[in-house]
This record gives structure tokens, sequence and C-alpha cells, in this order.
């Protein structure tokens, strides 16, 4: 069978979990540069802000009901992820990572037929000791019934205790009776009001659309999700996600830049972790673009790009940083200012599989040398080694994180000591 587990309001949890100081407070956690809420406590969804609601427009809930703020802490989420699925591993030998906060994971059926929700529950205490994280399980004999148990389970959280099986038929359908169309994995708003004409408004009228009326409708795609609502799987099991064609990491500035050196500086620094990020993955990049933009807000805002090739592909940050300085330098315009900047890696390929260049002279040490420093970096924090292009410390043009935690579990010198 599937389950999939999701962790419940998982940035703020993975908050929660190292400052016991927030638990019963209203808490949002903030988006890159602290402009809106991507996250909400229950006690935040109480006072009805919304998600992505811009900060500046929430001030006053904020003051008078303390809503307490923390600017988004990846590198902790990132860590939290891993932890809690490597407990999942403990319970199942495939696991199938969806989302941050979500995966997907396989037990055996017992020998009625229905899911094991005992297992699940024991799954949802382990991870809670391990971790702090609350998650909720939903389990059915496909990946689509095991997302929408998670979902009631979600909704109906008292009434079955972090856990739903739609194994069972009959219950299965008191429940798809109950649940709208719009509610279900995979069907979007325009999805929804293509249904609407052939009467379909709930999970049950979904299910019980014959499979060729849902191709006419939604094409190949909308025919699975109906077989795989009447209990036939129809996709296939990816262990590990495809690979990616393109990364990117964009940033705005916490204050304007309008200086060469800042701009390079900060160019810089976004290039090293797209390098870091696609290094990670085992992949090397054959085409780097860089960009810097003002305020759109502002009347003729500079705006540029440039586009150069790697050849051969590669994922040293040296040479990905060298072209994104001369990229920034070239962009750059006198009496402009800046407000962002980023780099995008593309056609990403398999560093053990990339072409060679006839012409190219790679440097024998560069593999043993970018080892030492992802080792490093990885066991006492980012930034521990770097390149000196980067610049040293905290800068203005740094993105804003005002209310961002300690690093709890990601530097040696910020974990918390119980006194």
């Amino acid at each position: 069978m599937w389950g999939i587990a999701d962790v419940q309001n998982f940035y703020c949890s993975s908050e929660l979990v190292f400052d016991p100081s927030l638990r019963g407070k209203p808490l949002i956690v903030l988006s890159n540069g602290d402009g809106c809420a991507i996250a909400r406590s229950e006690e935040a969804k109480a006072l009805h802000i919304k998600m992505g609601a811009p900060l500046f427009k929430i001030r006053d809930i904020v003051r008078e009901h303390g809503v307490q703020c923390r600017s988004s802490s990846y590198e902790l989420y990132a860590d939290m992820n891993r932890r809690f699925n490597q407990v999942l591993a403990d319970h199942s030998d495939t696991i199938e990572i969806y989302s941050i906060d979500e995966s997907f994971f396989r037990l055996p059926v017992l020998a009625n037929g229905l899911g094991d929700v005992e297992s699940a529950h024991r799954i949802i205490a382990d991870v809670k000791r391990a971790t702090g994280l609350p998650i909720r399980i939903g389990l059915g004999p496909t990946r689509t019934l095991s997302k929408v148990a998670n979902a009631l389970a979600k909704a109906s959280e008292k009434v079955w205790r972090g856990v739903v099986d739609l194994h069972d038929v009959e219950l299965r359908q008191r429940m798809f009776a109950q649940w709208p169309v719009e509610e279900v994995w995979g069907i979007a708003r325009a999805m929804t009001q293509r249904l609407r004409p052939l009467g379909v408004r709930t999970t049950a009228d979904l299910a019980a659309l014959p499979p060729e009326v849902a191709r006419d409708v939604g094409t190949v795609v909308l025919e699975r999700l109906v077989r795989e609502l009447n209990g036939v799987e129809c996709t296939d099991f990816e262990p590990e996600p495809p690979a990616s064609k393109a990364t990117a990491v964009t940033r705005c500035f916490g204050e304007p830049v309008s200086d060469v050196d800042a701009l390079r500086e900060a160019m810089v620094r976004r290039a090293v972790r797209a390098a870091e990020k696609i290094r990670n993955q085992g992949l090397a990049a054959t085409r780097l673009i860089a960009f810097a933009h003002g305020s759109r807000f502002k009347p003729n805002a500079p705006s540029a790009s440039r586009v150069g090739r790697l050849s051969p592909a590669t994922n040293d940050p040296r040479v990905i940083a060298g072209m994104a300085a001369r990229m920034a330098e070239a962009m750059f315009e006198t009496g402009r200012v800046y407000t962002k900047c980023g780099v995008m890696l593309e056609g990403l390929e398999r560093m053990a599989a990339h072409q060679a260049d006839l012409f190219a002279k790679p440097d024998p040490r560069s593999p043993a040398l970018l080892s030492a420093i992802d080792g490093l970096n990885g066991r006492f924090g980012r930034n521990t080694m770097r390149l000196a292009s980067e610049g040293f410390g905290p800068k203005s043009y740094d993105t804003k994180r005002a209310f961002k935690s300690p690093s709890w579990t990601t530097r040696i010198d910020q974990v918390p000591i119980a006194r």
C-alpha cells in the first residue's frame, strides 16, 4: 500500500522544535527579504492571516496580537526534512520525497486487505520523538488515494487522530461523497470549471466518471487520476527524482546597490551557491545566465542580462564565479541603482557522463579541492571556506533576514545548549 506523511505547518513546526517559547503563540515565517507570510501556525491562521500576506499589510495584526515573525531558514528546514525522512526509512524500504514537507512511502497491506493503521501511528510517534515534528498520514492502495486520505486526516485531525485509511471501499465511498472535487490532488481551478458541466462536484462524482470521458476532458492525466481514485495504480514509482535541467539563485538586495564592486561581489556569492547546488547533485552546467536590475516601481530602472557558454561543462565555483563577475562588470552602469541580481545554470548534465573538451586543460587538483571545501563547509557550516572574491562578513546587499533564528542544526557555534 501507499502512505504519505506530511508535516503540519512544516516551517513553523521546525522553528518550534528549538524555541519552545513560541509554543501557543501566533507565528509566521516570512519569504526571502522578509516580504510575505509563507507559513503560519494554527494560532496565526486563527487570526485570519492569509498565505502570502505582505508583512507591511498585516503589521497592525502583528502588533496587536503579538504575532511572532521568523525569517526563512532554509538550512534548518532542509536538515529537518532529512531527519524526518530518516525516521520514515526505519519503517519502510521505499521512500519517495514529494516535497520538503511530504514523502510517500510503502507499507505491507494487512491480511484483511486494509492498511496498517497501527504502524502509521507508530511512525507518527517515532517522528515526534526523534525530530519533534507533528505529522499526519494518509493510507491507500494508490498514491492518489493516499493523498486524499492525507487531506482528510488534516481536515478532521481530532476525529482520525492523524491517520486515515482509504483501503476500505465503503469508507472511501462515504468520504468521497462529502469531499469537494477541487480538493483532490491534481485538480486545479481550471479543471474544476471544465468538470462542472458534467455534474462533477464531489470526489465521488469524479471517481464515477468513465475513463474515456475523463481522457476527453483532461487528457490521459485525468484518466489516470480517475483510475487511481478507483484503486488502480497507474503511475510508475521513481525512487529518485529526475535530474534538474536548470537551477537558479536569485536574491533581492537588503539595500540598493550603486557600486560596481558590490554588484560583482553579490553576483559572485550567488554564482558560488548555484555551483554548490549542482555539485551536490553530481551535475555540471554548460551555460550561465546572469542578470541584474533595479526596482520595477522606479521609472527607467536598469535591467540587463548576459549569457555565457561553459566548456567543458563544470560545477567548479572558481570558473562559474569568475564568469559571473565579468558579466556583472559588463552589465553595470555608473549612476544606476540595482535592487536584485541572480545567476542561472542551464544545460545540466551528469558530471560522470559529460563530454570533455578536446582543447581544455582541466586542473587535476580540482576534484580534491572541491571535495575538501564541501567537506569543511558541510561539517562546520556554510562559508567556513569561501572564495576571496565573495568578500567576508555580512554585507548591506545581503538579503534581509531580520528575524532569522539561529542555525540550530547546521552551525556548531549555534547548537542550543541545555542548562
